[in-house]
């Protein structure tokens, strides 16, 4: 299997990042953090933390052993759709427009009629029509009346999304209320993604929600998101380094909060386009960065993971699938890898999402899966005798087995196979009203999770007035 780094630049890229805590420093912007690392002998500027190896070495071994086990399956598995999108795409007018709380509703509705999807997300993110005090808390909710699903969350707590911008007050009742709805457990019930800020920085925001992660014992993943020659360095090897530092400052931290507490790694850095000074996902040079810090992340046994449908585009058009098989796709043939996440109906680099997209994109998992995992093949024993007739018939119409066909061969439901001639068909997008089709047909088919009269009066309180039972 081809791999992006050897074990010697692997060794070098980890160095170097240990060489940038103890040298450069992390900011942490909350007086209670750079308490916690004085506490502990880190040397302190201002608001910058050094943080030598002996202490980054003493966090690692705190950390539960992440071991990688080699599977005989290879998927793309779907996160939530959209990721954290705050516009949507209209797909009649093709312009993008602030995402609603109707958008949001559509797109848990189609997030539980697949099978898909492992986990739920607000990802139409801080919707307009959400009327409610504390903006977060009311996203939380919505999340647990229409999904049922895993809350991993990429939306996190801010103070302009929370009451009286009360970050940890607001991180901390939605942890709560998912407990509520999803039962008390000793295994956590949500996870949620935090994302420093580059260049070497952990704002008050991130830093709360994180504290709050770590007090409640929900799943946290780091997962930088560093801009070539803006946010991070203009190199790529460089933006690894960058991003590996801040995640092993991260670590740091966790352990000397809660010695033991399990952290996971994703990295969605990557170049940027200095021509329009927007970040490039579907690109090589993102495949390479994600790639390089997870390879590095492997050799070190940090659990990390690969993500996909990662698309720049605004438009369902060639560069939008292109964009998302890519990403999707590419990760297999660069490195080891078995499961590849994916946020179908991505657009716009994380900035928008689209509906149809959504749905060409689960398609393309479906095939790509197929491809990966390799079709259930046998020999039919009774193939010479049916070759033998067809000398005669000319034709398998009459003596093949179409239930053979159907178990061996799929064909899209999804994409245009419908041939040259479409004169019938005017001059619309063929592919395009088959995905509203579908769309409507898993609208209609939705139904609502089930909750007791107790949730539900719980939920009452946070929801907006346009979701309230």
């Amino acid at each position: 299997m081809p791999n992006v780094l050897n074990k010697q630049e692997i060794e070098t890229l980890f160095q170097s990042a240990q060489d940038v805590l103890s040298t450069v420093g992390v900011e942490f912007e909350t007086e209670s953090a750079l308490n916690l690392f004085q506490g502990h002998g880190a040397k302190i500027e201002d608001n910058r933390v050094f943080i030598s190896s002996e202490l980054l070495g003493e966090a690692l071994k705190l950390m539960p052993e992440y071991k990688y086990e080699v599977s005989n399956t290879k998927r793309l598995a779907g996160v939530t759709p959209f990721s954290n999108a705050p516009m949507v795409l209209d797909e009649e007018t093709g312009q993008m427009h602030q995402g609603t709380v109707e958008d949001v509703i559509k797109m848990y509705q189609l997030g539980e009629t697949s099978d898909i999807y492992e986990a739920a997300n607000p990802g139409v993110a801080d919707p307009a029509g959400n009327d409610c005090e504390d903006q977060y808390l009311a996203q939380i909710a919505m999340l647990l009346k229409y999904s049922d699903k895993y809350p991993n969350l990429g939306l996190r707590a801010t103070k302009s999304n929370t009451k009286d911008g009360n970050v940890y007050a607001s991180a901390q009742k939605a942890i709560r209320l998912i407990k509520a709805i999803k039962g008390e457990s000793e295994d956590p019930v949500m996870g949620q993604g935090i994302c420093p800020m580059a260049p070497l920085a952990y704002d008050e925001e991130s830093l709360l929600n994180l504290q709050v992660l770590v007090e409640e014992e929900q799943d946290i993943t780091l997962f930088p998101c560093t801009l070539s020659y803006m946010t991070g360095p203009e190199s790529l090897m460089g933006i690894v380094v960058h991003d590996l530092a801040i995640c092993l400052a991260g670590v740091v931290y966790v352990q000397l909060l809660k010695p033991g507490t399990p952290v996971a790694f994703s990295c969605f850095s990557t170049m940027t386009d200095m021509k329009t000074m927007q970040p490039v996902y579907a690109s090589p040079e993102y495949l390479h960065v994600q790639i390089m810090f997870y390879e590095v992340c492997l050799h070190h046994n940090l659990n990390c993971c690969l993500c996909g449908c990662m698309a720049d585009g605004t438009k369902n058009d060639y560069q939008g699938g292109y964009e998302s098989s890519l990403t999707s796709f590419a990760p297999y043939f660069m490195t080891e890898v078995d499961e590849i996440w994916c946020y179908p109906g991505h657009m716009a680099a994380f900035a928008g999402g689209s509906f149809r997209k959504m749905i060409f994109d689960e398609e393309m998992m479906i095939n790509c899966n197929r491809t990966l995992q390799g079709l259930d093949l046998s020999l039919d024993p009774n193939l010479t005798d049916k070759l033998s007739k067809a000398v005669v018939t000319k034709s398998f119409l009459t003596i093949g087995d179409v239930g053979i066909y159907r178990k061996e061969q799929r064909v899209t439901p999804v994409f245009d196979k419908k041939g040259i001639d479409q004169s019938s068909s005017g001059s619309e997008n063929l592919s395009f009203k088959i995905v509203d089709e579908v769309i409507e047909k898993r609208l209609a088919s939705y139904k609502l999770p089930e909750r007791t009269d107790e949730q539900k009066a719980l939920l009452q309180k946070y929801l907006p007035t346009q979701c309230k039972y």
